[in-house]
């Protein structure tokens, strides 16, 4: 099912990190696989070029008889949307939307389902990981274990053959923890789902029925069990069972037939019988009445799909470029793009905050608008260009390129089709991934460390992780 050939991802050119060596190894569908090792072994870099998100430089990955990386972007999106699911170290719940409608999206953007499906389905993995009462709760609502039950839920909306995990767990106590990674391994076991985990919790490799130990990139492999051990032991619960039904409809139960008016003279008398064309009448009225509440509900349903598949997918977002500037400032070009063509899409002025690492966290740094008379609403037909004025001045920055500063910028939006929106308005929220310069750097010291194919550049985009 899974086939992964000489894989590996070395960053520089001259002077070299190899993320990951070299690393091969068969998955039989419906297998569970165990990537475990310490911070820095190259685990979540090899999940990321497994689930299509990080090109390798050399080696291939094959799902379902597909080499993923021969595609091109917009295939290799489409496979990646149908086929794999993700759990990553986060949740990244779309904060403006509730449960039910986080699950469903990625369904209805994908075009997999149509969304009165994708909602149906949506509603039934909710209540199979435990949340049937938390569907219209927004993710500032929910626990960090009932977020990650939401994104367990939307990784599995598109019914995928391969289900990744990166280290879901990462920020959750050990109860919660342990919970989580049961309910993965109770899906992958109740819909034979091939299973790939990244995890510290022994508990959870030794369940597993191959372990791949990493080590400074390079990969072991071992053979634990045969699958069916742990089914046979009893640890596959109950409560999973009825999960393997969700994409099953030959599986739902038969309803028993009612025939309605029997026995009624025998138990009312006849005045019932001559009241029965007014019930019908009644009962003929509210079932008009519940078929129009039905078409208005999918109808705002449709609407709330068309939104957010303008805001998700009809504007696009990045950095476009960084500079440096006066004293140790950076200019931050961010753009906007228009992809639907003619119909115009009203943005908010951006929110853009600016963060560098410092060891394990993010520290908040000065960024304010280069203008200061930026409009408060932008009509975007084609591209528009945001500049920023960003002041990371720290000094213990973390240097996972030998150096460079990590930055993350954060980008909270309101996306609408009008100008003076009323309900139809999305908020999005986008991160980019930047390694800079310091102004104080040395080009010589850091060629010494990295080669670059000319000067040292002020800055390099990393992909969202």
């Amino acid at each position: 099912m899974l086939s992964v050939s000489g894989l590996a991802k070395r960053y520089g050119t001259e002077h070299t990190v190899d993320a990951v060596r070299e690393v091969s190894f068969e998955l039989e569908r419906g297998r569970f696989l165990a990537i475990v090792g310490r911070s820095g072994s190259g685990k979540s870099t090899l999940l990321a070029m497994i689930g299509g998100i990080s090109k390798p430089t050399n080696g291939s990955v094959s799902i379902e008889g597909i080499d993923e990386w021969s595609l091109d972007d917009n295939a290799r999106a489409d496979f990646r949307n149908r086929t794999i699911g993700f759990v990553f170290q986060f949740a990244s719940l779309l904060p403006n939307l509730r449960a039910i409608d986080n699950v469903a999206l990625p369904a209805i953007v994908g075009g997999t389902l149509e969304a009165h499906e994708a909602y149906a389905r949506a509603r039934t993995l909710l209540s199979r990981v435990g949340l049937g009462n938390r569907l219209d709760a927004y993710s500032g609502q929910l626990s960090g274990g009932e977020q990650r039950r939401v994104a367990v839920a939307r990784a599995l909306i598109n019914s995928p053959k391969l289900l990744l995990a990166d280290e879901p767990t990462a920020d959750l106590d050990e109860e919660t923890e342990q919970q989580i990674l049961n309910l993965l391994v109770d899906i992958h076991r109740a819909l034979g789902i091939t299973l790939v985990v990244v995890t510290h919790n022994a508990a959870i490799a030794e369940r597993a029925d191959m372990v791949l130990q990493m080590c400074e990139g390079s990969a072991h492999t071992s053979e634990l069990h045969d699958p069916q051990t742990d089914m046979a032991s009893g640890s596959w619960t109950a409560e999973m069972t009825a999960v393997a039904q969700i994409f099953d409809p030959a599986s739902s139960a038969t309803s028993e037939a009612i025939r309605l008016g029997e026995g009624i003279e025998r138990v009312l008398g006849r005045f019932v019988l001559w009241a029965l064309p007014v019930i019908i009448l009644a009962w003929g009225l509210n079932a008009g009445v519940r078929l129009y509440e039905q078409h208005v509900i999918q109808a705002k349903l449709d609407a709330q799909s068309q939104l957010e598949t303008l805001a998700m997918q009809g504007l696009r977002a990045d950095v476009k470029d960084i500079s440096f500037g006066p004293g140790k400032t950076y200019i931050v070009n961010l753009y906007l793009r228009n992809t639907t063509g003619d119909q115009p899409i009203y943005v908010m002025s951006p929110s853009v905050r600016g963060f560098v690492q410092v060891g394990g966290s993010w520290q908040e740094v000065p960024l304010r608008p280069a203008n200061a008379d930026v409009a408060q609403v932008l009509k975007v037909t084609g591209n528009q260009i945001y500049r920023y004025i960003l002041e990371p001045d720290v000094n213990d920055f973390e240097q996972l390129l030998p150096y460079y500063m990590h930055v993350r910028l954060s980008n909270d939006m309101l996306v609408s089709p009008r100008s003076q929106p009323k309900d139809d308005i999305v908020e999005r929220d986008d991160n980019y991934y930047v390694y800079l310069k310091p102004h104080e750097a040395s080009d010589s010291t850091i060629l010494s460390r990295v080669k670059f194919p000319g000067p040292p550049p002020v800055w390099i985009p990393m992909p969202p992780h």
